[in-house]
């Protein structure tokens, strides 16, 4: 037995409830593998392609491959952590889209959905604006650009699966596609699209330093600029003073020259200058004169007559044209000749501006080590040590200026494909076993669930078991069906005509077990012997109308009167009494009029009814009541009844209302010796028998017994009739 209040399982019992709910187990089977069948037969298969690609976690420079740095493997994975991230991030997604023109792809780009297939296959697509003009609102706006590129965005997304393998510096970029090539094709896209992304990013960042340091290169430039010509004011300005205080030859010396080259140097550049804006001028004579240079002389004089002689000549003709074209040859040298000659000039400025730096470096350390003030001494060295630390910055920042140039043109990737993807051979999904596998799991376990549900809370009665563990009673027979052959009889009649029939059998069974139950409940009780000489009462209950109650009382009692037993039939339902009907016996006084009568009780006489068939006596119920019949059944007169009966009789079964209705029998079982709850076969959901049979049970005397019975006699019949009005007469009105 399979017990709500026990652990113990019965396997046996076990197997029985998955037999008698199997129908619906199959039913609950085929619900849920139907679906995934389905599924599998009208699912698109998706393929899905894998690249693998190996993160550098220490970074790469290839101008100084010894720069990597050992880091802690928490900062390493950190970093490997991190590229997942990026390559899960939207913008590389972005650039894969924007590199494979994916938008215009029919996979991931912008697809119709359903209803706007629907909408233009029967020519509404216009249908929408249409109506919204119509009320008066703007036609809805297509989508733009933005949304489609999002909704790519999404689907690749969606449709891409990056993880770390482990704790490796391995990532595996898989993307799913209806079509193998196509998968294997955006893999490998993806991650060639991070891995430029990654030199881009590291390239810019390169270059953004680069700019930023060039903007300190320009400050620390000027910087020293203003210190250099600081330093040289100085000394310009106090070059006399200084000099006739050290008393120094060699100071003299180099003022000398250091004057002789700033001299020159002035000319120089006065030259170059003046030659410049004569050239400019076309006028190579003077250009010529100011540097001194006869050969560039000579080209301008031959010029300069040239162009007379042009200036003779009738333009256009051959003469003209020549002479033209010797000017525009002449032209030329003079240019070559011009820049030949101001390089010259360049290279002797070059070296005067040498020449007087030199001149100044020298003159400044023999200042530094002449005997002058100590003021002098402290300023001079100031300026000079302010610009020579200008000097070394400035050369510092540039040399890393341009090895950021060069870093930003030979960057690498710290990521590097390990293997490409390949078109795959079988589809991804639909994981056709997995699916199949927990489909049939779940079919399984939800028919099974579904099937202890029914057993035990949902459905009808269908087993002695299942009712046993329903009302925690005992169960000593099924009621068999009657034979096709009784249909028109009355069930109880069967008793007497077909004695030997399955359905009197178990009526004999029935009569055993209350015998039994009732003489161990009388030894467990403690029941004197002269109270055992009287008459047993025997309560027949049911939770709901229409379960067979009645004809179960009248077929145990007249088994009860058959086997030689004197017995007692009485018709207690008061709401309804039937007991008068099925023996079809003319309408006299019962017990309503007994129990309602304002007669003495010395002078009352309520007188039983023989059965035809049998040697059963009756009590029918009478007149209808017309005050409360709890009242009655608990009066002290049907009290007084039932002791006087007991005397006379063996065995008094007594009908009862049911016990959800109405609260008759709860009185009528605190004068029962035994009660026998009548449970009609796949009807009376189990919520309502088992609170009937709580309510049984509380209602009866200590030590008293309650039996349950599955009644098959009748085929079913609509369930819950009391609820639905069938048994509306147990509130109706008493002369209805």
């Amino acid at each position: 037995m399979i017990s709500l209040q026990s652990s113990e399982i019965d396997l046996k019992e076990l197997i029985g409830i998955l037999r008698r709910q199997s129908r619906l187990i199959l039913i609950t089977f085929f619900v849920f593998l139907i679906p995934a069948v389905l599924y599998l037969m009208l699912a698109t298969p998706m393929y899905r392609a894998t690249a693998l690609i190996s993160i550098d976690a220490g970074g790469s420079n290839l101008l100084d491959p010894g720069s990597i740095e050992n880091s802690q493997s928490a900062i390493l994975n950190s970093r490997v952590d991190g590229e997942v991230e990026v390559l899960r991030a939207e913008a590389t997604v972005m650039a894969v889209v924007q590199a494979g023109d994916l938008i215009s792809d029919p996979e991931f780009g912008p697809r119709l959905g359903l209803t706007e297939k629907i909408t233009i296959a029967l020519g509404m697509e216009s249908a929408g604006d249409t109506l919204r003009q119509a009320v008066g609102l703007r036609p809805a706006d297509p989508p733009s650009s933005e949304r489609l590129v999002s909704n790519t965005v999404q689907k690749l997304s969606g449709a891409t699966e990056i993880r770390r393998r482990g704790l490796t510096y391995l990532i595996s970029v898989g993307v799913r596609s209806e079509s193998p090539q196509r998968a294997a094709d955006i893999a490998n896209l993806y991650v060639a699209t991070y891995i430029d992304r990654q030199v881009l990013t590291k390239s810019a960042s390169i270059i953004a330093a680069r700019d930023v340091l060039r903007s300190q290169t320009e400050t620390a430039r000027i910087e020293l600029a203003r210190l250099e010509d600081a330093l040289n004011s100085f000394i310009d300005d106090n070059l006399a003073r200084l000099e006739a205080e050290s008393n120094n030859e060699s100071i003299s010396a180099l003022r000398r020259q250091l004057e002789a080259a700033q001299s020159s140097k002035v000319e120089s550049v006065s030259v170059l200058a003046a030659s410049r804006e004569a050239a400019a001028r076309n006028d190579w004579a003077s250009a010529a004169v100011t540097l001194g240079d006869a050969a560039l002389e000579q080209l301008a004089n031959e010029r300069e007559a040239l162009a007379r002689r042009l200036s003779g000549e009738t333009a256009g003709s051959q003469t003209a044209i020549d002479l033209q074209n010797a000017l525009s040859d002449l032209d030329r040298s003079l240019g070559a000749r011009l820049a030949e000659a101001q390089t010259s000039v360049e290279g002797e400025l070059s070296a005067l501006t040498q020449s007087e730096t030199l001149a100044r470096e020298q003159l400044r350390e023999a200042l530094l080590q002449s005997n002058m003030s100590s003021t002098v001494i402290a300023d001079l060295f100031n300026l000079q040590q302010s610009a020579s630390i200008a000097r070394n910055q400035y050369q510092q920042l540039l040399a890393r200026v341009q090895d950021l140039n060069a870093l930003a043109n030979v960057q690498i990737a710290d990521a590097r494909v390990v293997s490409e993807a390949l078109p795959p051979t079988s589809p991804a999904s639909p994981n056709k076993r997995l699916i199949i596998i927990m489909a049939l799991t779940a079919a399984l376990a939800m028919g099974v669930t579904l099937a202890f549900l029914n057993e035990y809370y949902i459905g009808g009665v269908t087993s002695t078991a299942q009712l046993a563990n329903v009302i925690q009673a005992r169960i000593p027979v099924a009621i068999p069906a009657l034979p096709s052959s009784a249909n028109e009889r009355i069930p109880a009649d069967e008793i007497m005509v077909s004695p030997l029939s399955q359905y009197s059998e178990g009526f004999r069974k029935l009569r055993l077990a209350v015998d039994t139950n009732l003489h161990q409940s009388l030894s467990e009780r403690g029941v004197s012997e002269a109270e055992r000489r009287k008459a047993r009462v025997v309560l027949i209950c049911s939770a709901l109308p229409g379960e067979g109650k009645t004809t179960t009382a009248i077929a145990l009692a007249r088994t009860y009167a058959v086997s030689g037993q004197r017995t007692l039939l009485i018709d207690c339902d008061l709401r309804k009494p039937s007991v008068e009907n099925y023996f079809k016996l003319p309408h006299q006084d019962g017990l309503i009029d007994y129990l309602t009568s304002q007669k003495p009780d010395a002078d009352l006489v309520v007188t039983p009814v023989l059965d035809q068939l049998s040697n059963l006596e009756v009590i029918t119920a009478g007149s209808r009541s017309t005050q409360p019949t709890d009242q009655l059944v608990n009066s002290p007169r049907f009290a007084s009844l039932l002791e006087v009966v007991r005397e006379a009789f063996d065995v008094i079964v007594i009908d009862s209302p049911p016990l959800l209705p109405v609260v008759d029998t709860r009185y009528l079982a605190q004068m029962a010796d035994i009660a026998v709850l009548i449970v009609r076969f796949s009807n009376t959901t189990q919520g309502e028998v088992r609170d009937a049979a709580h309510q049984m049970q509380d209602a009866l005397r200590p030590g008293v017994r309650m039996l349950g019975v599955l009644n098959r006699q009748t085929e079913r019949r609509g369930k819950r009739g009391y609820y639905n009005g069938a048994y509306s007469g147990y509130y109706g009105d008493s002369t209805t």
